[in-house]
């Protein structure tokens, strides 16, 4: 199975299914700032608001949602994507549970670079920003607020990543500049936009690539280790995370 070629086609409809999901709130948006029908005639109010703020404000929560949904789906490909690697080349891990202990990106970069022989800085890969692909999957999990679909980034991912991937740069910096305290009220919330998926998007096609391109050196180990493999094709030696 090319299990390199499936993820990528999943990246490339996640390109394209962001871009024709966007479309019609950015629209809805524009044609109210340029107060083209049906926003071109307001009802009367005295609160001092745009008009039709409310419907705007719906438009910018549904891009941010189409966000976050895309980056669970390319955190989940990835998983499974790992999980298909691990079926292909036939490998376990020596203390599972003490692998996947900080996640299971961590949990396969560990294993993977026992069997390609590899301490992953011949790689180019932005593994900070694949980790965050998965942190930002399960933070959109946990909503803590019913009157917003905003998140915070929690304490946790801001004291392994001071400047989040999935941010605004300014609130970033205003938070950085009141002290950059993971438990903050200030701390940044999570946004993916646009720029921010399709680079992470790269960033897990270069792996792939990467991936695909060392396989020789699975296919030696796993050929170096054949007598250790049980009927069911999986390594009874496995490589600690």
């Amino acid at each position: 199975m090319d299990v390199a070629y499936f993820l990528k086609r999943r990246t490339t409809f996640l390109r394209g299914f962001y871009d024709d999901a966007v479309q019609p709130f950015q629209e809805r948006q524009r044609r109210i700032d340029a107060e083209e029908p049906p926003y071109d005639d307001p009802s009367y109010s005295e609160d001092g608001e745009p008009a039709y703020l409310e419907d705007w404000m719906d438009a910018a929560a549904s891009i941010d949602l189409l966000g976050v949904t895309c980056v669970s789906i390319l955190s989940d490909s990835l998983k499974v994507y790992f999980e298909d690697l691990r079926r292909e080349i036939g490998f376990s891990f020596a203390e599972e549970k003490k692998a996947f202990k900080e996640g299971f990106v961590a949990a396969y970069r560990g294993v993977l670079g026992g069997i390609f022989q590899t301490d992953w800085t011949d790689c180019s890969v932005r593994f900070d920003v694949i980790e965050q692909v998965v942190l930002a999957r399960n933070r959109a999990q946990h909503a803590d607020d019913l009157g917003s679909f905003m998140l915070a980034h929690d304490p946790k991912t801001l004291r392994r990543h001071t400047k989040p991937f999935f941010a605004d740069q300014a609130e970033i910096e205003d938070w950085l500049g009141h002290g950059g305290t993971p438990d903050s009220f200030l701390r940044p919330t999570m946004e993916v936009k646009r720029e921010a998926l399709f680079a992470a998007l790269d960033e897990v096609d270069s792996l792939a690539d990467w991936i695909d391109a060392h396989m020789h050196a699975a296919w030696a180990w796993r050929a170096a280790w054949g007598p250790a493999f049980d009927p069911e094709g999986r390594s009874t030696v496995g490589f600690g995370g």
